[in-house]
């Protein structure tokens, strides 16, 4: 087994084996983690402490929507942390259990929120006057403020993709276009259920959350609120990028449409003279001195004059 347990008085730490029982409500409060949890820690959880076999499924398979379940004598909760990896946004699974004296974590990878936190209780004494319900607000809280510097990472692509697509957009610039667009659909799927479960805690209507505390995960709804708001202002600063990406390669189009136009225009009236010139006369034109030069003028004056009118109409 691999479940480490955390006294919350006492900060003390506790590696628990397979003969582990649950500690005694007279004890101090504590805090089991449950990293990359084994088919012996999830049936240990659904023993010890008879969690129902629906949020043990959960445990098992992950990939859950942001939830808050009431059950009888304790609440189970689905969170998310996000972060980034190689330039792309990936959701941590958290799992929750939540009785009057414990907290259990359970989760398949390192999520920096429960390592600080369990850095913190160990070392920091005031922990100890912490309930339950208020280390589980520290834990989420760390989880939420850490997508602010991702909105700003993803803020400043938006402002750099702009400048280029102004400059010289390109076709990289468009597939960079779609992809903070993927990955801010990905971070909404991800707030906003996290919304609503901590709406949920700080609605005061789960005995588990004491009045005070739910004031904190109403600040932490108000913290997702602000994110989603800031989400849905970069989908629209992207999708002006977008339209501005569309109008300059337009405009460019229509740039070189103009040319190749004019380009055409100024030969058009050449291809006819030299063609009207080149017909089988009896006479032909270069036999006579006088008519191949009239030619020759011809075929200078006529594009010089086209070339003079379409820049005096400002068409060049």
């Amino acid at each position: 087994m691999s479940i480490t347990q955390i006294n919350l008085e006492t900060g003390s730490t506790t590696e628990l084996g397979r003969d582990a029982t649950r500690p005694s409500p007279n004890d101090s409060s504590v805090w089991l983690d449950i990293p990359a949890p084994s088919e012996d820690d999830l049936d240990w959880l659904a023993r010890v402490y008879n969690f129902h076999p629906l949020a043990i499924e959960d445990c098992r398979h992950f990939d859950q929507r942001a939830k808050v379940d009431a059950y009888d004598g304790y609440l189970f909760l689905s969170l998310h942390a996000v972060t980034r990896a190689n330039g792309d946004l990936r959701a941590q699974e958290l799992q929750v259990f939540l009785g009057g004296d414990y907290l259990i974590t359970v989760h398949r990878e390192p999520i920096a929120a429960l390592d600080a936190m369990r850095a913190r209780c160990v070392s920091d004494n005031r922990t100890g006057n912490y309930r339950v319900d208020m280390l589980l607000y520290q834990i989420v809280d760390q989880m939420v403020d850490a997508i602010f510097p991702l909105l700003d990472t993803i803020e400043d692509d938006i402002d750099a993709l702009e400048d280029e697509i102004l400059d010289t957009p390109t076709q990289a610039s468009l597939h960079r276009v779609f992809d903070l667009k993927r990955q801010l659909v990905f971070l909404r799927k991800i707030v906003g259920p996290m919304r609503d479960a901590m709406d949920a805690l700080a609605d005061s209507r789960y005995e588990f959350i004491d009045p005070r505390t739910a004031l904190y995960y109403r600040d932490t709804y108000d913290h997702l609120v602000r994110i989603y708001d800031l989400i849905e202002t970069s989908r629209d600063l992207l999708g002006n990028a977008l339209d501005a990406y569309l109008s300059t390669v337009s405009n460019r189009l229509n740039e070189v449409m103009k040319r190749l136009t004019l380009i055409t225009t100024i030969f058009m009236p050449i291809s006819f003279v030299v063609g009207f010139g080149g017909m089988n006369f009896k006479q032909l034109p270069f036999d006579n001195p006088m008519a191949f030069g009239i030619l020759v003028a011809l075929l200078v004056a006529m594009p010089t004059l086209m070339v003079v009118w379409f820049w005096r109409s400002k068409w060049m």
